[in-house]
């Protein structure tokens, strides 16, 4: 199990100059007399009621705080009391750090943190950032063929496989939802079916269960896509409700894949006809609210009559009369615009967009976009105060960086990333054992 035998090393996440802000008062400091006097159950509860970032710097204050780190009563107690972090994870091709933004500060900061990834090799195999869900990464096997997944908590350095694939793909579109005892992973499209051709035909999903038999996961069989579906491997996938969404292009589509039933269904998108870089992603949510689907795109008519923006909408189920129950246990239902990109932040945001599109993900209240164009800054939405803001410039350098840190600015992927110690569900999987994976020596 993951508690049982942790890290040696934690990782230190790397904050950039201007993460303190200057609005903030200077911390009271209590009297350590008080400290001592403290009976030490009652410690542990104000240590396990810290924000992950925060404890990670007081670990070293003293050996009994970092020990705590290796026990399971903590890390469960830290899982329920430590406060929701809607960071947002920007991950890029071949790197060894994961860029975290904190939206919640004012103006919202940088920070870096390593990943547990294996050294690229000559004799290696290479992964690519997929998805991320509940303080997990999930990475994808580069080469074409059955496909290697793992689930990494960046946190931790937690690195665990995934059974390979049953079907061969190429380059499929991979979605993850994690609980704390189970999580699903679902590998659709992209199916080579023969060495030089590819098709969108199937979908292969990944359950691990505690209470399951067994615990470690199984693959379900394969379900079947809808006709003439083009997936995206770049945009992703949302989850809500026990369901799946994606989208598909060449038209514009909404497919939904229904965990429990284990099939497919096409669903249509505000505005088809319309949209630029459409992205689904699941906005509000958190550890006590469920999580709403939702579609961020830029609407491009060619008649003056409907403005240039780029909107969000979110997807209401259907309920009762006239057919709205299968529509609701479908995935279906009616789309409801719930903001718009101001006029003026608009003309900013496509400056700096240029058209080549933009990366998009939501985490709790807040919504990210970040163009796909060189140094380009990273817009901020708040959908609780209606509210849009700049990123300050990225401080690290990267190759295709973001907001000035680094070159080309395409290949990056941006995901809701929540920063955890404890993330029980990898410990459904072999956790301890090497990695030694398919088409991967050493």
């Amino acid at each position: 199990m993951m508690h049982q035998q942790p890290p040696h090393h934690l990782p230190r996440l790397h904050y950039s100059p201007s993460s303190s802000s200057t609005s903030e008062p200077p911390p009271e400091e209590m009297d350590p007399r008080i400290w001592r006097r403290l009976p030490q159950p009652l410690v542990d509860r104000v240590l396990a009621s810290l924000p992950t970032p925060s404890f990670l710097r007081l670990r070293a204050a003293c050996r009994r705080f970092y020990s705590l780190l290796f026990s399971s009563p903590f890390l469960h107690s830290h899982l329920l009391l430590s406060p929701h972090l809607p960071f947002f994870a920007f991950a890029f091709p071949s790197s060894t750090h994961l860029l975290l933004l904190d939206p919640t500060r004012h103006p919202p900061t940088w920070s870096r943190l390593p990943l547990p990834l294996p050294p690229p090799g000559a004799a290696a195999a290479t992964f690519s950032p997929a998805a991320a869900s509940a303080g997990l990464v999930a990475f994808v096997s580069d080469a074409s063929g059955h496909k290697t997944l793992l689930l990494a908590n960046p946190i931790t350095r937690l690195l665990a496989p995934l059974p390979i694939s049953p079907n061969p793909r190429l380059s499929p579109t991979v979605g993850l939802a994690a609980g704390p005892t189970s999580f699903i992973a679902v590998v659709a499209g992209d199916d080579l079916v023969s060495p030089f051709a590819v098709k969108n035909i199937s979908a292969d999903t990944f359950v691990a269960d505690a209470a399951s038999v067994p615990p470690s996961g199984f693959w379900a069989p394969s379900s079947l896509l809808p006709r003439l579906s083009s997936l995206d491997p770049r945009a992703g996938m949302a989850f809500a409700a026990g369901r799946f969404y994606c989208m598909s292009s060449s038209p514009f589509a909404v497919l939904v894949f229904d965990v429990a039933a284990n099939t497919w269904t096409k669903l249509q998108p505000p505005m088809r006809r319309f949209l630029r870089s459409p992205a689904l992603v699941e906005l509000g949510g958190g550890r006590e609210r469920e999580a709403r689907v939702a579609l961020v795109a830029a609407v491009e008519k060619s008649r003056l009559s409907v403005p240039r923006s780029v909107r969000v909408w979110t997807l209401r189920a259907a309920t009762g009369g006239h057919g709205g129950g299968a529509a609701a246990a479908s995935g279906g239902g009616a789309w409801t615009e719930v903001a718009r990109m101001p006029p003026d932040v608009h003309a900013q945001f496509a400056a700096a967009e240029a058209g080549r599109g933009f990366e998009c993900a939501a985490h709790g209240d807040f919504v990210v976009l970040a163009p796909r164009a060189p140094a380009s800054p990273v817009l901020v939405f708040d959908s609780r105060q209606d509210e849009w803001r700049w990123a300050p410039p990225c401080p690290y350098p990267y190759v295709g960086g973001i907001g000035g840190g680094g070159g080309g600015g395409v290949g990056f992927r941006v995901f809701a990333f929540e920063p955890r110690l404890a993330t029980p569900a990898i410990g459904l999987l072999d956790a301890t054992a090497p990695v030694a994976l398919h088409g991967m020596q050493g």
